[in-house]
């Protein structure tokens, strides 16, 4: 089940866009975000989580602001063709070849939120993959040092692929709050 919408912090680390930036979209409100009644935060829609990746994909001598951006998915999307995006007569983008490294990080991401838990018990209530005490910190901790997914299946076994992929991603959209105790995957193999 698809989520009803993304903090900015998911936005980001989905998008490959800075968090500062993602923010000032939201502040100078070129991307609408709605406030999450439960949790009080700020919510963007998957449009919004597209614009900005589409913004980032694009070569620096086209400029579109994330609000542009927006209304043209938005348009395409209302239109029943998502696959093109058209910005006046000449310029064409090919939407799904910009967007399908997002799609895929966000279909990841919605596999995370079902496969990492956080349970008090288990490594102090560090998120973890399910099943096991290895956590989502320092699996993105080896990812940043260099280790290649293959090489963490190699030293988990019992981990697949995508189950190391959807570990890096919950973990750089849901960091650790508080001062950290120190490098948490320094001991992680």
């Amino acid at each position: 089940m698809p989520t009803s919408g993304y903090t900015p912090r998911e936005a980001a680390a989905m998008s490959g866009v800075k968090l500062s930036a993602v923010r000032k979209a939201i502040a100078s409100r070129q991307l609408p975000a709605r406030l999450d009644r439960k949790t009080h935060r700020r919510q963007l829609d998957e449009t919004a989580l597209l614009a900005l990746a589409l913004v980032r994909s694009l070569p620096a001598t086209l400029r579109l602001s994330h609000g542009d951006a927006w209304r043209l998915l938005n348009s395409a999307l209302e239109s029943g063709d998502a696959s093109t995006v058209s910005i006046g007569e000449w310029v064409q983008i090919d939407a799904g070849k910009a967007l399908s490294g997002v799609r895929r990080r966000m279909a990841l991401y919605e596999r995370a939120r079902e496969r990492i838990v956080s349970n008090p018990d288990i490594m102090g209530g560090m998120a973890t993959i399910r099943g096991t005490r290895i956590t989502a910190e320092a699996i993105l901790g080896r990812i940043a040092a260099g280790d290649t997914v293959q090489s963490i299946v190699e030293d988990y076994p019992y981990l697949d692929p995508d189950t190391i992929e959807c570990a890096a991603i919950y973990a750089a959209a849901n960091p650790s709050r508080g001062r950290p105790a120190g490098k948490t995957w320094r001991h992680a193999s």
